[in-house]
């Protein structure tokens, strides 16, 4: 899968993305990868390999590297999760490198990727969900296309904290038009 929109390219992890993978795990940024990321550089291969792809393989979703179309450069990575293939509804998430912040990469990611699994990928919903007090997500949001729904509260705990989630969706009806390329 690999989808095209202004100048990211949204692709699967693959061998040609080692070098990358292993410079952010090597200095411990590791806000460009997925969940489920390499922890030490020998892993980086058989993350790549294999251990990204088993979100897709087993039908739950799909890791995402989004790349910089000019360089080629990996800015960030996105994806579905919790993928109900039969109730026709994912959940998007995405990260930036810390470098690469504020370019516009996570809500062209998001709004291609939401776009995508609407029309493509067969989905009826897209859901989204972001830290209330994350503002520069909630604002990727937004621009992205997606529709605030509600405040859920407390779902969620780090550490010792528990903290709330705005709830945004995408419907296929508000994809009709205007979707991305994707080959």
């Amino acid at each position: 899968m690999k989808i095209i929109s202004g100048g990211l390219e949204i692709r699967e992890f693959g061998p040609q993305d080692a070098l990358s993978v292993a410079a952010f795990v090597a200095t411990g940024d590791r806000t460009a990868l997925p969940p489920g990321f390499p922890e030490a550089v020998a892993d980086v291969d058989e993350w790549l390999a294999d251990k990204v792809h088993q979100r897709r393989l087993g039908g739950e979703g799909v890791h995402l590297a989004i790349v910089e179309r000019a360089t080629g450069r990996i800015v960030g990575s996105t994806g579905l999760r919790d993928t109900d293939w039969q109730a026709g509804r994912t959940e998007i998430g995405y990260g930036i490198h810390i470098s690469q912040r504020g370019r516009g990469y996570a809500t062209e990611a998001a709004r291609a990727v939401g776009r995508w699994a609407l029309t493509d990928g067969g989905m009826r919903r897209v859901q989204l969900h972001s830290r209330v007090d994350n503002v520069a997500s909630l604002r990727v949001a937004e621009k992205a296309g997606y529709q605030r729904e509600s405040t859920l509260r407390m779902p969620e705990q780090e550490g010792r904290e528990a903290y709330d989630l705005a709830s945004f969706s995408m419907i296929a009806e508000a994809t009709a038009d205007n979707h991305p390329k994707a080959d």
